[in-house]
């Protein structure tokens, strides 16, 4: 789609994200442009005889030339053109913004204490994980036919991640091979009672490449696109490639100001599904309990969206056939989200 863009800026979501969002994601930092925009005119005019009544003497109006396609994409453009429909140049670069803030659900939680192998510890919890994310992406695309546009992303994506930890002292104990929370109350070291909890902080860059095609269709004033993108990214918080999927359906309406300029409003929704494994340390003050020292935690946790779907609403100004800009904004769920795209078609 001119919004493509706004797609592979969600991925980079994983997007379309980037960072744990990029990295799921606004990927694609949500990568469509609406190239297409769904622009449809009415049919050229066919021949037209004089009626009996006119002068015979008046000739009639000669027919309007047949338009030709000069451009090697898209495939079966010509037969579209002689259909009436007006399409878009053919090719078109791009580059856009994207700024999320979302909640995201951790799973497969493997950690060690103070230097020991990680593993599955039931005492341990990361109730909660907040990513805010920001990046920038260029595109490059094609229409391949007149309804199937395929583009390429590339980006940086930088952000923050804010992951909640908490320790049940009594597991953490334990595990450390510390005795006395067997004893009775009044033995008991005070840890054994209580919950340690804390929040880790990371900041996070890196970069994030993927493709994409987008489908596209009009009917009178009225137009809809699904774009789907694969993003990848490498950020410094993963010890792995992050991969996200990005699904985008939307419709919307066409408001013509000239032949080459009109206003697209739309909206629709965005389904998130990323595979992500960050890794991290957090210290814990310990230092006054029984254990007599911080304790170091290492982590490695899955990360994915807590809702797998979003709504978004945007416009799209098509300003000539070939400049471009649009604004989008997700919202619903625990993902909001905001693009700017501007884009140049030839």
């Amino acid at each position: 789609m001119d919004i493509r863009l706004a797609l592979a800026a969600r991925l980079v979501r994983a997007a379309s994200i980037a960072g744990l969002l990029a990295l799921c994601t606004g990927a694609s930092a949500q990568s469509f442009l609406l190239a297409y925009g769904g622009r449809v005119v009415p049919p050229m005019t066919a021949p037209v005889i004089p009626p009996p009544a006119a002068d015979p003497a008046k000739p009639a109006e000669p027919p309007a030339p047949r338009r030709e396609w000069d451009h090697a994409l898209p495939f079966m453009a010509q037969r579209v053109i002689d259909m009436g429909v007006d399409l878009p140049n053919p090719y078109d670069v791009a580059v856009n913004a994207y700024f999320g803030d979302e909640h995201r659900t951790l799973s497969s939680l493997n950690v060690g204490f103070n230097g020991n192998p990680l593993q599955d510890l039931d005492f341990v919890g990361f109730p909660n994980a907040r990513i805010k994310n920001q990046s920038y992406q260029v595109q490059a695309g094609a229409w391949i036919f007149p309804f199937l546009n395929a583009y390429v992303i590339a980006g940086t994506t930088q952000g923050t991640g804010d992951i909640d930890i908490t320790i049940d002292g009594a597991g953490l104990l334990n595990y450390l091979g510390i005795p006395g929370c067997n004893l009775p109350p009044a033995a008991r070291p005070e840890l054994c009672t209580r919950t340690l909890a804390g929040t880790a902080h990371a900041d996070y860059h890196g970069k994030t490449y993927g493709i994409g095609v987008t489908a596209a269709g009009a009917y009178k004033g009225l137009f809809f696109a699904l774009p789907i993108t694969y993003v990848v990214s490498d950020v410094t918080m993963s010890t792995t490639k992050g991969k996200t999927w990005n699904i985008a359906p939307r419709a919307g309406w066409n408001h013509h100001f000239d032949r080459e300029s009109f206003l697209t409003i739309y909206g629709g929704g965005t389904y998130l599904k990323s595979d992500v494994h960050i890794t991290g340390e957090f210290t814990f003050d310990t230092s006054g309990t029984v254990i007599g020292r911080d304790a170091s935690m290492a982590y490695e946790i899955s990360v994915r969206p807590k809702s797998a779907w979003n709504l978004l609403t945007g416009v799209n100004w098509t300003i000539n056939r070939n400049w471009g800009a649009l604004a989008e904004v997700g919202f619903g769920g625990t993902r909001k989200d905001a693009i700017a795209a501007l884009f140049y078609r030839f």
